[in-house]
């Protein structure tokens, strides 16, 4: 009887619906001076999950996450970590999207690394068709296998980024000494304090803009 069933349902038409899937990400520990970094970075803790969209025309019934993997390298090989939880995705209308953040994790290693999942529809004949988002050419290539998802992701180094913050301080401090040889020390703290005073006068206009 249930063989029957089985050999039913796969002879009734798949209705296949178009999902975007970009992994997203965010720092746990927020600095109110530090700015915001593309990709990850080696050593920080963040928060992260996917930002789904409903790009076909067929309406999505929605479906579970499973299986979801960082992992360094390609994706399929070396050292992995799997999400603790088997999020829900919501039911979605044609290019309707929304974020979900489901776990988080800090990463050791730095330079390429991949992310995967598996997505089971909560609604039976339902097939998922991924799509893998390129940001920098705002390009969506289909994954080759259904109500699976696969893209490469980036960490960024924590020594560069360290290295990249130091060369800016002394190219800042490079500019003011510059500025104090040619003009004086008394002139450059003038054109200091005169900037200070400039962009407190400017925020303070805003914010009465704002507040009005």
């Amino acid at each position: 009887m249930e063989e029957k069933q089985e050999e039913q349902l796969e002879l009734l038409p798949k209705k296949q619906v178009d999902l975007r899937l970009q992994f997203i990400h965010r720092p746990i520990r927020r600095r109110w001076f530090s700015r915001k970094y593309p990709f990850l970075i080696q050593n920080e803790p963040f928060e992260y999950g996917l930002k789904i969209k409903n790009i076909g025309s067929e309406s999505f019934s929605g479906a579970t996450i499973s299986e979801f993997t960082i992992s360094s390298g390609d994706g399929f090989s070396g050292f992995a970590q799997q999400a603790q939880s088997t999020p829900k995705i919501k039911a979605l209308n044609p290019n309707e999207e929304y974020e979900l953040y489901f776990d988080r994790y800090t990463f050791w290693h730095e330079g390429s690394i991949g992310t995967r999942c598996k997505l089971s529809p909560d609604k039976e004949g339902e097939v998922i068709k991924t799509y893998q988002h390129h940001r920098d050419h705002d390009f969506d290539e289909p994954y080759k296998n259904e109500n699976e998802w696969w893209h490469d992701y980036y960490c960024q180094s924590q020594q560069q980024l360290l290295q990249t913050r130091t060369n800016n301080l002394i190219l800042v401090l490079t500019v003011i000494t510059v500025i104090e040889a040619v003009f004086g020390l008394k002139y450059s703290l003038k054109l200091i304090i005169g900037s200070i005073a400039w962009g407190l006068s400017q925020l303070t206009t805003l914010l009465q803009w704002l507040a009005s």
